[in-house]
This record gives structure tokens, sequence and C-alpha cells, in this order.
């Protein structure tokens, strides 16, 4: 990881506010990588725009799926930034790592029945929905903090 690289180049001290940035420019790249990759095999399977007249929106759902994936890994990786930025990579790698294993086992439940493909993308999106949150959260609670010395920072 990028962030890992950096950190270990500036003396093992970077600011948790540069942590979520590179993090975000890591995790948005191999997220957008991952996207070129999976739409490139929609294409290939034969995919095109009458495929949406036909089926209508089951003919977008992969490209719905990994504007949310792409959202998802953007946020993993600004956390696990964040995470080595504030001296706890291991931790919060552990933590981005367990919430990369509950995105991908919409699959599993896929698979098994459990979901149809609309509460697999619906499950995609609202997690990556929650984790983009959080690190915009933590981005927000540094800005506070720096803005409002009453407020307290971790």
């Amino acid at each position: 990881m990028p962030e890992v690289v950096y950190w270990w180049r500036s003396g093992k001290h970077i600011d948790p506010k540069l942590g979520l940035a590179i993090g975000a420019v890591a995790g948005a790249g191999f997220g957008i990588f991952e996207a070129q990759w999976a739409h490139n095999a929609i294409f290939a399977s034969g995919w095109t725009w009458e495929a949406v007249q036909t089926y209508g929106f089951w003919a977008l759902a992969g490209f719905w799926e990994r504007f949310f994936t792409v959202a998802a890994h953007t946020a993993f990786s600004a956390l696990a930034g964040y995470g080595l930025a504030k001296g706890l990579g291991w931790q919060f790698y552990l933590i981005v790592s367990a919430l990369h294993g509950l995105l991908n086992y919409s699959v599993v439940l896929l698979q098994a029945g459990l979901f149809t493909v609309v509460h697999a993308e619906i499950y995609i999106a609202v997690l990556a929905v929650l984790v983009s949150a959080w690190a915009l959260w933590l981005d927000w609670r540094k800005k506070a903090a720096t803005a409002d010395p009453a407020i307290s920072s971790p």
C-alpha cells in the first residue's frame, strides 16, 4: 500500500488526514482497476444497449455494483491509512480486511440463494455508504477539532 511506503519514508509519522487522503487515492486506484476488469468481462460477454432496453435495470446491475465497490475500496484504504497514521496500522488493517470480507460475502449469500441480485446490490451499496461515512466522519472530526479546541480528538 502506498500509505505504508510514505509512512515508512517519513520516519513513521504522518498526519491522520494525510493518511486518509493517501489511503483514499490508493483505494480508488485499486477500485477503478478492479472495476475496469469487471466491466471488460461484462462487455466481453456481449453486453449492449439493447440489453438495457430488454432487461431494464438488471442489465445495469454490474455497473451499479462496481460504482459502490469503488467507493468501498476507497473508504477501506482511507481507513487503513488513518489507522496507520494514528499508530494503529495493524488493528485498522484487520478491521478493513474484515469489512472487505463482509463485502465479498454478498457473493456467498447470492450463490447460496439467500440473496437475490437486488439484495446483493443493496447490501453492497449500504456497506459502501456506511464505511465511506465513517471515513468522512474521521476527516470531519479532525477538521472540527482543529477549528474548535474544545472538541477533543483521540
